[in-house]
Order: structure tokens, then sequence, then C-alpha cells
């Protein structure tokens, strides 16, 4: 196999060897390659050894991604095939549910590849220019492994604008239907694939909504902000509790409703169709009290110049949320944002003495099981809950 061949710095290198996936523009040694945005090259060191298959796109601060370390092992259809395949048997494991990730871009090494099951059909997102040359091959395979009802495209996000895509989305194979029913330990949701946030279903929280689940008791009083589809606050109402779930858009808020309809908890969950950052002013100032906060706002900073901002908009929901529970009341924090992870534990600790408030913590916890991440590249560990307590 004859492909460009990319030079690249010693500190990526090291990376390269270390099992990291990303090399950065800025570390391309050699001049720019006679290779299209979306190729195959090969990376080697200053002495020409080899040292990986990427994909290769020179206007993307991402300039190659990794997909093979063997230089016997091209990147072909063959390859695809295996990782997939690899990628589907691993999830094998995770039980009690029918909607699942299948396919974890990096962490499956299949660079910007998302794959999520939702009963019978599959969701696919392409993010990387090196993926789009393969997306038939890869919906025939899927095809070929699964035998899905139908395979729906959700391409249309703005982390395709980095890449030099468009954003695409539609049905690629066989029928998707507008809302699919999907279970979760014992519990029921609608998703809707074609308009739903990410790709429909927020299953990266699966493992933290049945730890909840484990701590919640009956009679106690929750509250569910930006409860999305009403994920958390249906676990909550499950287990007996009394749930608020607020919810500023109001499509995701009906959902919402019909979801409580459908698990039989309607009478215990209360809905209220407004902003979450006001919703927790008002209350946290009118002295309302909650045994159970579970806040999971959207990502407050997507890029470092957005850190502080971020930062900001975090300390003050956290001081307004701890301002609503009982004496001996929980939080349950989940924060999304890569760049304030390492924060957090600080905004908490700032926060619980502005508010004057002793905590412990109860528990920490990540991304679902069928979104692992890779050790050697903390940017894909993106999502933590923590859990802690009010105590006297």
């Amino acid at each position: 196999m004859s492909v460009p061949r990319v030079v690249v710095a010693p500190s990526a290198q090291k990376r390269i060897r270390n099992f990291d996936c990303w090399v950065f523009r800025d570390e391309l040694a050699s001049p720019r390659p006679s290779a299209a945005d979306g190729d195959i090259v090969e990376l080697t060191d200053g002495r020409g050894s080899f040292l990986a298959y990427a994909f290769y796109n020179g206007q993307a601060s991402i300039a190659a991604r990794v997909v093979s370390l063997d230089k016997s092992q091209p990147v072909d259809r063959a390859l695809l095939a295996h990782r997939l395949e690899s990628s589907i048997a691993q999830r094998a494991s995770i039980r009690h549910t029918n909607a699942k990730r299948l396919v974890f871009s990096e962490a499956d090494g299949l660079p910007g590849l998302i794959v999520d099951q939702y009963a019978d059909v599959l969701v696919l997102q392409v993010r990387t220019a090196g993926l789009e040359r393969w997306k038939s091959a890869i919906v025939e395979i899927l095809r070929q492994l699964l035998h899905p009802a139908g395979i729906l495209e959700r391409s249309d996000k703005e982390f395709r604008n980095e890449e030099g895509l468009p954003p695409t989305s539609g049905l690629l194979t066989g029928t998707v239907p507008e809302r699919t029913l999907i279970e979760e330990h014992g519990l029921q949701f609608w998703v809707d694939p074609y308009e739903g946030q990410k790709t429909g279903f927020y299953l990266d929280q699966r493992d933290t909504r049945r730890r909840i689940r484990q701590l919640i008791e009956p009679g106690m009083r929750v509250a569910d902000v930006f409860a999305y589809t009403g994920a958390f606050g249906i676990a909550a109402a499950s287990c007996g509790a009394e749930v608020v779930c607020v919810e500023q858009q109001e499509p995701f808020l009906a959902l919402a409703k019909e979801h409580a309809r459908l698990n039989g908890v309607g009478s215990r969950m209360t809905f209220v169709a407004g902003d979450a950052f006001y919703w927790l002013d008002a209350k946290a100032e009118a002295g309302e009290q909650f045994d159970w906060v579970l806040l999971d706002p959207p990502s407050l900073a997507k890029s470092k110049a957005q850190v502080q901002h971020g930062r900001q908009a975090l300390h003050h929901l956290v001081v307004n949320a701890l301002g609503l529970l009982k004496p001996t009341g929980s939080l349950a924090l989940s924060v999304c944002t890569y760049h304030l992870l390492e924060r957090v534990e600080e905004i908490i600790r700032i926060a619980a003495a502005q508010r004057g408030v002793r905590l412990i913590v109860r528990g920490l916890s990540l991304q679902a099981t069928d979104h692992p991440w890779i050790i050697q590249m903390p940017m894909t560990r993106y999502l933590m809950t923590w859990v802690v307590q009010r105590v006297e």
C-alpha cells in the first residue's frame, strides 16, 4: 500500500507510541503532503521509521487521526469490519437495555465514528473526513453484522465544520420510525432519532441513572433540573419519590410527560417549563427544599476560551442547588465539559463555603461503560457526576 508520508514532531512521536490518536497541525514536521483531506497517510519519525497509518486533514486543527499502528495492517475494508465487529462484541455484556453505544470513535479504533443502537435501529454520526470516505462501506458492514431495521445518519452537528464537511442527516438504509421505544432497567422511553439531542437519548448517563435509583427512597422530594425528556426524574419517581422536572424546551417536556404516563409515575411528577437558571434562583430565594437535586446542565465551556465563563455559570448553579437541599439532602451534579472536569471539586467546595454547608462525597461516576475513555487521551473522559450530601 503506497500512501503519502508525513513526518511528525518528536512530541507527537512519543504520544503516538503511547497510543495517543491525535497529531495537531503544528506538529507536522514535513511540508504539507500531497494528500487530500480524508486521505490515508503514513506517519513517520525524522528517520523515516513507520509510526502509524492515519486519516489526514490539512485544514483541521487535528491534522492526523491514528487508525493503525501496525505497518502490515493498512486502513482497508477488512480493518474496518474487524474494528466494528470487535466494538459490538465488547458491548454484549451490557444487560437490561436495548439501547447502547456500539461504536465510540477513537476508543474503538474508528476515529470520528459514532454508532448508537435504539432497539432495532441504528443512528450513525460521522465526524471526520477520513471516515466520510468509508461511510458506505461502514453501513454495509453494519447491515451484515446486525441486520437492523434501518440506519439513520445524524451528522448534523457543528463538529463537522472543523473537518470541512457540511452537516448532513437522513436515512441511509431501511426504515427508521419517527420515534423508537427503548427499555432501560425496567423503564421505557421514547427516542426521537431525527430531532433529539445527541442521537436521541443520553445513553452516557445510564450507569448514573441506575446509581441514583439505588440511593433514592420512597417519599423523597426530588428536583430534576435540565430534565431533557425526564429520564433522571422518571428513574427517581420509579423509586417512589415526588419529582419536579424543569426543562425549557416544550417538545422535550411534552415527551417527559409522556414518559411519566408510560412508566406509571405521572401522579408523582410535576413539570415546569422554564429556564433552569431562573428556576433555581427563584426556588433558592424562596427557601424551598428537596431531598435530592439532580443537576445535569449542558456543556458550559466548549473550548478553553470559554472556561472562565463556564466556571462562573457552574458555580452559580451549584450555589443555588445547595441552597435547595434539606439538612441531609443530596446533590447529583453532572458535568459534561472536559475543560471543567478538573475544576468541579473546587467549584463545589467554594459553593459549599458560600452556603455555609458541610458536604460529604457519596460517590463519583463517569460516562457509561459503552462510552469508554482512553487513559492516554484524557480528553476522551468528558462526563463526570459528583454525588454529595449535606450533613449537619
